[in-house]
C-alpha cells in the first residue's frame, strides 16, 4: 500500500511544473523528450532534448548507444544548487557542462560510460547542465565562461508544454 501511494505522490509531483494551456488557446500537442531542439552554445549549433520532470533526468542518456553530431540533452532545475550526475547504464562516455542561470558555462567534466561514482559541480549555483559526447565542447572550441542562449531553451521549455520562467529568469 506505501508503494503504491509513493508512486502516485512521485507521479503528482512530476506533472507540477507543467504549463496550464488556456482554454481560448488553439490545441497544440506539447513535445516529447524524444524531441531535439535547436539551442547555441557559444558559437555552435545543438541539437538538444530538454529533460525536465524527475523522471526523464534520472532516465537521462541511459540505454542510448550514440549521440550523433551535435545532439545531446538539457537537465532543466527549478533552482540553483550543486549538481551531481552518474553514468550507470549509460552506453557511451560524454562531456557535461555545468551552467549558472545567465547562461554562463561554469565548468566542463568528462564522465565514463557505466561509472557508477558521481561527479559533483564545484559549485552550488548551477541552475542547468547539459551532456554532449566526450570531447565534443573542446571540439567545438567551448569552455568554462562561455554562453548558452537562453531564449532558445526558454523556447525548448515552451514546446514542452513547461512555464520557462521557472526554470530561467
Amino acid at each position: 500500500m506505501f508503494r503504491i501511494f509513493s508512486i502516485l505522490v512521485i507521479i503528482a509531483f512530476a506533472g507540477c511544473d507543467r504549463a496550464v494551456p488556456s482554454v481560448h488557446a488553439a490545441a497544440t500537442t506539447e513535445a516529447g523528450i524524444e524531441v531535439r531542439f535547436p539551442v547555441r552554445i557559444g558559437k555552435s549549433n545543438t541539437q538538444l532534448r530538454v529533460a525536465v520532470t524527475d523522471l526523464e533526468k534520472s532516465q537521462g542518456l541511459m540505454q542510448v548507444d550514440k549521440l550523433p553530431g551535435a545532439e545531446g540533452m538539457a537537465f532543466m532545475y527549478a533552482t540553483p544548487q550543486q549538481m551531481n550526475f552518474w553514468m550507470k547504464d549509460t552506453l557511451v562516455d560524454l562531456d557535461i557542462a555545468f551552467v549558472l542561470g545567465d547562461g554562463t558555462i561554469d565548468e566542463i567534466r568528462t564522465m565514463q560510460a557505466g561509472d557508477t561514482r558521481d561527479t559533483f559541480s564545484r559549485s552550488d549555483r548551477i541552475q542547468f547542465s547539459i551532456e554532449m559526447s566526450a570531447g565534443w565542447f573542446a571540439r567545438a572550441g567551448l569552455k568554462a565562461g562561455d554562453k548558452v542562449n537562453l531564449t532558445d531553451l526558454k523556447k525548448a521549455l515552451a514546446a514542452r508544454g513547461f512555464i520557462s520562467e521557472r526554470y530561467l529568469k
